[in-house]
């Protein structure tokens, strides 16, 4: 059950991720939308990786919605490969949420460590900014 869902329905599991946080049942998500859990996983979580690239939502945003998938990303892994890049979006928001050793108070961790990480992501997957060609 692999489809593209829209960006009305990436969305709408973007705020009910929010609403429910790690209660959210991404398997009735996954009957409703009749896709399977990895599909889900990766589109929403690249959906949610773009929406913050671009601007459109926050990192606060962002990241509460990858904070509440995260047990769903990990509860695919326990019977099959890992959701990527839908763990490695986790990840790099994940990086992005406390000061590091050595960083100074003016460091925003999100723009050092986040946002460079999710570009890269992005563009691994053919889904990067493109580049401007002089």
């Amino acid at each position: 059950m692999t489809k593209d869902l829209s960006d009305a329905d990436l969305h709408a599991v973007m705020l009910e991720a929010i609403e429910e946080g790690l209660n959210i049942n991404v398997h009735a998500i996954c009957e409703r939308l009749q896709v399977d859990v990895c599909s889900l996983l990766n589109q929403v979580t690249i959906a949610v990786a773009e929406s913050f690239t671009s601007n459109t939502q926050d990192f606060e945003f962002c990241d509460e919605v990858m904070n509440a998938l995260f047990v769903a990303i990990v509860d695919v892994s326990m019977q099959a490969p890992m959701p990527e890049p839908a763990f490695s979006i986790y990840l790099a928001f994940d990086v992005g949420e406390y000061r590091h050793r050595g960083d100074s108070a003016d460091v925003c961790p999100w723009e050092k460590y986040t946002r460079p990480e999710i570009e890269r992501i992005l563009h691994s997957i053919g889904r990067g900014l493109p580049t401007l060609v002089r």
